[in-house]
C-alpha cells in the first residue's frame, strides 16, 4: 500500500447521507475522527472509532458502535466484523509509568492537552523518538476478522488470512493462514498450498468481476481459479478501477471530498 497524494485541491462539502453517492457508507460518521481515504465502494456501519485509516474496495467494517481502527491500511474485499479492535496505540511498560504524559503528542491527545494541568505536565513535542506511535497496521485483501478480535498495532495481516472470533493477534500472521486463540496461533492454511500459490500469483482482487459472475463458479475455488486464470490469459480480465477519495471530517458535521491518486499500485 501507498502514500496517498492529492490531484485535486477542490474539495466538496458532504453529509453522511451524500457520502453514499460518492460510494461511502459511513451511517451517521460520527466515528470518522480524522481523514478517510478509501476506494469506492466501502461500508463503514457506524464504527465507534476510525482514525487515520484507508480502505480498499469492498471492504467493510460491521460493527456499529463497537469496532475501532486507527491506522490501519486495509485492502480490498476485507470482512471486519463487531467488537473488533485493530492497531489501537500502545503504552510503555518498561518507563517509569505506561501513563500517556510521558508520551502524549498533541495529534492523538487533543483532548488531554486541553487541560492546562495535562499540558503542564506532558512532555515538550516531538516524542515520537522516545515512544513510536506511528505504526501502521497492515490488513490485506480478502481477509475477515471475527467479532471481538484485538489486532497489535503495526501487525501484518496476510491476504486471504482468516482472524478467529475474539483472537488476539501480536504477531504477522501469513497469508490464507487461519489463526485464534489468545494469542493467536496458526490453525491451518484455508487451502491447500498448491492453490495457495495460484491465489497470490492470480490476486483476483485486482480485476473486475462483475462481466464474468456469470461464468464462474466462485463457491468451487479449484473451478474458480481455472475460470479467472484462463480469463486473464485470454485478457479479458480487466483491471477494476475505481475513484479514491479522502474524505476529511468537517467541524459543522459536514465531510471535504478530494479525489486523490489510487490506493493500490496495481
Amino acid at each position: 500500500m501507498t502514500a496517498v497524494r492529492q490531484m485535486d485541491p477542490a474539495t466538496t462539502p458532504l453529509s453522511a447521507s451524500e457520502l453514499v453517492e460518492h460510494g461511502l457508507y459511513v451511517g451517521e460518521g460520527r466515528g470518522l475522527l480524522t481523514p478517510l481515504v478509501c476506494e469506492r465502494p466501502v461500508w463503514l456501519f457506524d464504527p465507534r472509532r476510525i482514525k487515520d485509516c484507508s480502505f480498499g474496495a469492498f471492504a467493510y467494517v460491521n460493527g456499529q458502535y463497537t469496532s475501532s481502527l486507527y491506522d490501519c491500511a486495509v485492502g480490498r474485499y476485507t470482512s471486519i466484523a463487531e467488537a473488533v479492535v485493530a492497531g489501537a496505540y500502545e503504552h510503555p511498560t518498561e518507563w517509569l509509568s505506561s501513563h500517556p504524559f510521558l508520551f502524549a503528542e498533541p495529534r492523538q491527545f487533543k483532548a488531554f492537552l486541553r487541560q492546562p494541568e495535562f499540558a503542564r505536565l506532558a512532555p515538550e513535542p516531538p516524542t515520537q523518538e522516545q515512544w513510536p506511535t506511528h505504526q501502521t497496521t497492515v490488513i490485506g485483501h480478502d481477509v475477515w476478522i471475527g467479532a471481538g478480535a484485538f489486532i497489535k498495532r503495526g501487525v501484518h495481516i496476510g491476504d486471504g488470512a482468516v482472524v478467529a472470533a475474539h483472537a488476539v493477534v501480536t504477531r504477522d500472521v501469513p497469508p490464507y493462514s487461519i489463526v485464534a486463540g489468545q494469542p493467536a496461533k496458526i490453525l491451518r492454511g484455508r487451502f491447500d498450498s498448491r492453490s495457495i500459490e495460484r491465489l497470490q500469483r492470480l490476486q483476483w482482487w485486482r480485476y473486475d468481476l462483475a462481466p464474468h459472475k456469470a461464468e464462474i463458479d466462485f463457491r468451487h475455488l479449484q473451478a474458480a481459479l481455472d475460470a479467472l486464470e484462463r480469463l486473464l490469459a485470454e485478457g479479458q480480465l480487466r483491471p477494476y478501477q475505481s475513484q479514491t477519495s479522502r474524505i476529511s471530517p468537517q467541524p459543522d458535521g459536514h465531510y471535504a471530498l478530494t479525489v486523490v491518486e489510487p490506493l493500490f499500485p496495481f
